[in-house]
């Protein structure tokens, strides 16, 4: 959590799916969300509860929550989340004699040291290719060493002068005030001068030899392919690529299709399992507002749908986010202009 690009990464993914709320579906059609749904841990927002599971299946490739309380037909109400550092899951650290994909898991868990039932783990899988942690180790160790050179190199800068004396050995005390006298002389002006029995050398290495930025910003475009992210979302500049208007909705969906997407379904599948949501039930995040357009666009749109009856009224100011402001789909268009 030291290397920048993997906090950027993990805040990408995290931070924007629990921006989407979780929707209820029967048979493809929506119904009313459960309460679970909505607010699965009364100690935690949804918000970090949708973080905290995302961050382990991201690094660990699996998330856990705990179910606390259930309705009365025996399914979840409440849960609280099992951060991975705190599980021990046989399952997942065997490799021989047991199927980590078995659910429910044969063996038990154990969380905090203490033994918890089986059927009131929720367990989330990942692609089961082991999470950033493992796949992406060597490159993320290299950030962190890089990180760690360019905090050495800021707070220890290696010396790039060395003073040498060609002639008789001087006392202590006049090589100390010969280095503060050139010291406080460079601090005035870059030309030096020198006599016969002093030499200069240039020793050690600087900033521009140890390449540290372009270093860091490969590490970075790195640790982006490892997360399955343009290199521009954990801030990496990638030689003749820009970022202007006309491609960041495309990006956007690329977002939300190639990145997004797969770790979402990893909690939604798993949420919409039997032991969770009723049969015939799915859940889904609602994506909507991830990719709603300009206010000009969303205005043209809503007149053109709502006198051809496709969008009621209500609907089109549903889909301005103008619920409130008593405006009609009319005079939408007005508004962008």
């Amino acid at each position: 959590m030291q290397v920048p690009a993997v906090v950027d990464a993990l805040k990408t993914y995290a931070h924007t799916i629990s921006s989407f709320g979780l929707r209820q579906y029967r048979y493809d059609e929506p119904v009313d969300t459960a309460s679970f749904l909505l607010m699965p841990s009364p100690y935690l927002p949804y918000s970090a509860v949708i973080q905290r599971t995302v961050t382990d299946l991201l690094l660990w490739d699996r998330a856990y929550w705990y179910v606390t309380r259930r309705t009365f037909d025996n399914f979840p109400a409440e849960i609280q989340v099992m951060r991975v550092e705190d599980v021990s899951d046989l399952s997942s650290t065997r490799t021989t004699g047991v199927d980590a994909n078995a659910y429910p898991p044969v063996d038990p868990f154990y969380w905090l040291g203490m033994p918890v039932p089986v059927r009131d783990v929720i367990k989330f899988f990942g692609d089961g290719l082991g999470g950033w942690l493992s796949v992406g180790g060597t490159a993320i160790n290299t950030a962190a060493a890089l990180e760690a050179a360019t905090l050495n190199y800021s707070e220890y800068p290696m010396p790039t002068v060395v003073l040498k004396n060609t002639g008789a050995d001087l006392p202590a005390a006049q090589v100390d005030a010969l280095l503060d006298a050139w010291e406080e002389a460079r601090t005035n002006r870059a030309s030096a001068y020198l006599n016969s029995s002093i030499d200069a050398k240039a020793m050690g290495w600087s900033a521009r030899d140890l390449a540290l930025v372009e270093a860091r910003n490969e590490s970075a475009i790195q640790i982006a392919r490892i997360a399955n992210l343009d290199p521009t979302w954990v801030g990496a500049a990638v030689a003749g690529s820009s970022m202007v208007y006309s491609n960041r909705v495309d990006l956007f969906r690329q977002l939300l299709d190639i990145s997004l997407r797969p770790v979402m379904d990893n909690i939604t599948h798993r949420l919409s399992m039997p032991d969770i949501t009723p049969r015939g039930h799915a859940v889904r995040f609602d994506t909507t507002g991830f990719l709603r357009g300009n206010a000009a666009d969303l205005a043209a749109l809503v007149a053109q749908l709502v006198p051809l009856g496709v969008l009621t009224a209500e609907e089109g100011r549903a889909v301005m986010d103008l619920t409130t402001l008593g405006l009609t789909p009319t005079s939408l268009p007005q508004l962008g202009g």
